[in-house]
């Protein structure tokens, strides 16, 4: 099958699902707790209340903490600088001194809820100033979207993810990610993040390739009833390099699950998912077959907890070795914590990927982790972040394993309500990239040291109506 036909097929089921839920009716009888609660009993009072997450377990959405909040919609703009210098014998410039980098950037954070809508919007953009004149200078652009609307039984989520990055999101810049620079929405307590394995695949460390990510995510929910609800969901991705030389890929992805409430705490679900996997440099792709078993623990403002599992069966139209059917294994697993001033949270995933734009697919395992301490003004935090990619022997004549990890740590210092300074530090090394790329950008298997600084300012909330 074509990729466009596979392409006119995927939007024509995102296209279904949203249909299905604009013609379903409002119904009064509905069962209240499988949608987000009413607090209009916040609105009236000002005092924060706690929301609970209501999100489906086997939805596209990560699970949350919830949010304590007076239920006023917000507009947070912020600014922010940050200049970081690397060591490294960074041969793939032409240069082995100290490079310094510096990054302007403006971010712009939107929460709009009410009790049949939730509307959550990050958006960051910005660019680098390099100080060395063969690396130059570039431009950054990411944004999270997603948009859920609620009537009677039904529900139905739109998700966009997007970024123009000139390196891979993970570790970003050698300064742990994106969200230094400027302030996002996980800082004021929402987040609209995806599950990871719905979003193209950037666990491979390079250096200087800017490259263009995509994922659009439709999902439909209906409640069966006070503790069980049905999902359906839709999404397309792709990764497009603007470098010749690197593996561009696309992938449509559809999955249906059922929810089911154990307790008010404690919930599991049951899905099946499907993926079709697409590359540049090869006529064949590689299909996706998973069902999941998944259970979430959540408390609201305290801890949300999920791990599941369950067998993956791969299907390759045109192997260049090895059998046209592998069975394998996929898992989804994350937790937050939050107790006083004290903050953890780590994500684990192991799932058929598209290869990071140097693999023609990979199995990938990537773990991220951090953790916090906040002591007045001042808080603490440390992070690190593990990727292993192995090359699929259907789609690869290198049997390989690119393996990349890194640790940081972080000191910032709060001078308003949104505005701190901080001072970073952060070690990184990529290795088993040498007998498949011969890239300027894949010459990382030295150790990089980066040491960051920087301030973000960030402005008054602006209260929505």
């Amino acid at each position: 099958m074509s990729e466009k036909r596979i392409r006119t097929w995927g939007l024509l089921i995102l296209a279904v699902l949203s249909v299905s839920a604009v013609r379903a009716q409002d119904s009064s009888d509905a069962p209240k707790p499988a949608m987000a609660g009413d607090n209009a009993a916040s609105i009236q009072s000002g005092a924060p209340i706690d929301v609970p997450d209501t999100r489906p377990l086997a939805g596209i959405q990560n699970l949350s903490l919830g949010t304590q909040t007076n239920s006023h919609s917000f507009l947070l703009p912020s600014f922010g600088v940050t200049t970081a210098v690397q060591f490294s014998p960074d041969r793939s410039v032409g240069n082995s001194s100290p490079t310094t980098t510096t990054y302007l950037n403006g971010r712009l954070a939107i929460n709009k809820t009410s009790s049949h809508s939730e509307l959550l919007l990050d958006y960051l953009v910005g660019g680098g100033l390099s100080g060395n004149s063969n690396q130059g200078n570039t431009v950054i652009q990411n944004l999270d979207f997603s948009e859920t609307i609620r009537g009677g039984r039904w529900s139905q989520t739109f998700g966009e993810q997007f970024s123009y990055l000139p390196a891979p999101s993970f570790n970003f810049g050698g300064l742990g990610g994106l969200n230094t620079l400027g302030v996002n929405l996980g800082a004021v307590g929402t987040t609209p993040g995806f599950r990871q394995d719905l979003i193209p695949n950037q666990s491979i460390l390079i250096n200087g390739a800017a490259r263009i990510s995509n994922a659009t995510m439709a999902q439909t929910t209906y409640a069966l009833g006070y503790r069980s609800s049905l999902i359906f969901f839709g999404a397309y991705g792709t990764l497009h390099f603007l470098d010749n030389g690197f593996q561009n890929s696309s992938s449509v992805s559809t999955g249906a699950g059922y929810n089911y409430l154990l307790s008010p705490l404690n919930s599991i679900s049951v899905s099946y998912g499907f993926s079709r996997s697409m590359f540049s440099h090869i006529p064949g792709g590689a299909d996706s077959h998973t069902v999941q078993v998944t259970f979430a623990r959540r408390i609201t403002g305290r801890l949300s907890f999920q791990v599941g599992a369950g067998p993956d069966i791969q299907m390759y139209s045109a192997p260049l070795a090895g059998p046209r059917t592998l069975w394998s294994w996929a898992l989804n697993s994350a937790l937050t914590y939050q107790l006083r001033n004290w903050g953890t949270g780590f994500n684990y995933g192991h799932s058929l990927t598209g290869g990071s734009g140097i693999l023609p697919g990979a199995e990938s395992d990537v773990f991220s982790g951090h953790a916090t301490r906040g002591l007045e003004n001042w808080q603490v935090s440390v992070s690190t972040g593990y990727s292993m990619n192995r090359a699929l022997q259907q789609t690869s004549s290198n049997v390989l394993t690119a393996k990349g990890w890194f640790a940081g740590t972080e000191v910032s210092r709060r001078f308003t309500n949104f505005g701190s300074f901080f001072v970073s530090y952060n070690i990184s090394r990529q290795s088993g990239l040498g007998a498949v790329c011969s890239l300027a950008a894949c010459n990382v298997n030295s150790v990089t040291q980066t040491v960051g600084v920087g301030y973000n300012w960030g402005l008054r909330p602006i209260l929505l109506e």
